[in-house]
């Protein structure tokens, strides 16, 4: 009993996992730095924590934007491996759009650089074989990133909605005027149901947070456009508090830590994305998937997109000690929920990755796209000495029950 609980706990938070006499390498040694005033941007070493970067940009004037969950305990090597993102995202972009280049060691030992130029169109785009690669096709040692000057303000601006349609339906207004606010969050009613009651708003509603930063004329602007947006969808305006206080804990995952280290608890999250058209479609699905099965479901959408957005469910399992139980009904409830969101035109990952518990879908959302990249894997990875079972490209023998 005890040795499962420890096995999930290790799987959610620290994200390590070893096949078969596999190695693990520490980058944190690696701590270029590198900041260009001219080309607004800095190199740093693949081992640099979030933290440190951003409060050393942070001190020179600038900011990455990228700010993580994980910030505090994060570095960029891991950032790009599954194409991170950011909560601050809808201004300054995913891991894919603030990286330029990278230095990476292939598993041939070779030393690969890719261009720093803002735009190359001779051959493909080498960052992606690295982007969502999650190490099986080398090791990522530098990393040439996108800055931005840092913020003169931040506001927040807070609305509820009578149904989370209406929520979403203000945040596509607002994609399409071509602002970008740097913080889009709602919550749908399940989810924003303690909110609403804390904060003490209209009962059953959604919740939206748009968060603003950047020069105070331009933040003025948008959150004017945004306001227009919000009350044509019957959005209705409830000040900053809210925000103001999200971000004061937004690094804070003590409640999950609460469920997780229990004697017979587990707590996981699943991130899946769709176009507008599929996106509430593929809400319903992943919602009524996981509730046969969770004691607790959060859904809320915090990335957003001209063409689209992504769902964050956060689900709880819990039990009278049956261990065996649990991680069956664990099992169970990820397969329904990715499942149901392939079935409703989704994408079984948004940011977190694909690792070794999301293998078995990768054929059927990416169907020849999948043969295509075991083809590069063998090619860059000839031993298959690069995390093999991630991803699935390089067989899943070695994977076990995971």
């Amino acid at each position: 009993m005890v040795v499962v609980q420890v096995r999930f706990l290790f799987v959610l938070i620290s994200g390590t996992l070893f096949f078969n006499g596999g190695i693990c390498i520490d980058t944190k040694k690696l701590t270029k730095f590198e900041l260009s005033d001219m080309n607004m941007t800095v190199t740093v070493g693949a081992g640099y924590n979030g933290r440190h970067l951003e409060d050393e940009l942070n001190r020179l004037g600038y900011t990455l934007g990228h700010y993580p969950q994980s910030l505090q305990s994060s570095v960029v090597g891991g950032w790009i491996g599954p194409i991170a993102i950011g909560t601050f995202s809808t201004k300054y972009g995913k891991m894919d759009d603030i990286l330029i280049a990278l230095e990476a060691v292939l598993p041939t030992g070779e030393i690969l650089q890719t261009t720093k130029a803002p735009k190359a169109s001779q051959g493909l785009n080498l960052n992606y074989l690295f982007l969502g690669a999650e190490g099986s096709t080398g090791i990522v040692t530098e990393a040439t990133l996108r800055i931005w000057p840092k913020p003169e303000t931040r506001k927040y601006m807070i609305y509820t909605f009578n149904t989370t349609h209406d929520g979403l339906g203000s945040i596509r207004n607002i994609m399409k005027t071509g602002i970008t606010p740097a913080v889009v969050r709602l919550y749908d009613e399940a989810e924003a149901a303690p909110k609403i009651k804390a904060f003490g708003y209209e009962d059953g509603y959604a919740l939206l947070y748009l968060g603003f930063e950047g020069r105070k004329d331009l933040v003025e602007l948008e959150m004017k456009i945004s306001d227009e947006c919000c009350i044509k969808e019957g959005g209705i305006f409830k000040g900053d508090e809210p925000g103001k206080i999200w971000e004061a804990s937004r690094f804070d995952t003590s409640s999950y830590l609460k469920i997780l280290l229990q004697p017979s608890g587990i707590m996981d999250t699943l991130e899946v994305s769709s176009s507008w058209d599929k996106l509430e479609e593929v809400w319903f699905a992943t919602r009524n998937a996981v509730s046969p099965y969770a004691q607790i479901i959060y859904v809320h959408f915090s990335h957003f997109y001209l063409v689209g957005g992504m769902a964050y469910i956060i689900f709880a399992l819990k039990s009278d000690e049956d261990m065996p139980k649990l991680e069956k009904d664990y099992r169970a409830c990820v397969k329904a929920v990715l499942d149901a969101c392939l079935k409703a035109g989704g994408t079984i990952s948004h940011h977190h990755g694909t690792g070794t518990r999301k293998t078995a879908w990768m054929k059927e959302e990416h169907g020849v796209g999948f043969e295509v990249m075991k083809k590069i894997k063998k090619l860059m990875d000839p031993n298959n000495i690069m995390n093999p079972p991630v991803l699935g490209l390089g067989g899943d023998k070695d994977a076990g029950e995971i």
